[in-house]
C-alpha cells in the first residue's frame, strides 16, 4: 500500500468513529433529558412511613453556669 493511501483511510477511520460518537452522544442527551430518574429504595419508603417529629429530649439543654472558684 501506498502511503498516501494508508493516510487516506486512517483518516476516514478517525472521522468515521468521531461522527459516531457524536451521533450516540447527541441521542444520549435526548433521551437522558426526557426519562425521569427512578426513585431509589429509601425514598420509597419515606414515602409510605413519614417519619414523626423528633421527640422535645432534642431540645436545647441549658448552659452551664460558670463557677468561680
Amino acid at each position: 500500500m501506498d502511503t498516501l493511501t494508508i493516510i487516506v483511510m486512517t483518516i476516514a477511520a478517525a472521522s468515521l468513529a468521531g461522527l459516531s460518537w457524536l451521533g450516540g452522544y447527541q441521542i444520549g442527551l435526548t433521551n437522558g433529558q426526557r426519562t425521569p430518574r427512578r426513585p431509589t429504595v429509601a425514598e420509597l419508603v419515606n414515602e409510605l412511613q413519614p417519619r414523626r417529629p423528633k421527640a422535645a429530649r432534642n431540645r436545647r439543654k441549658a448552659a452551664r453556669k460558670a463557677v468561680r472558684a
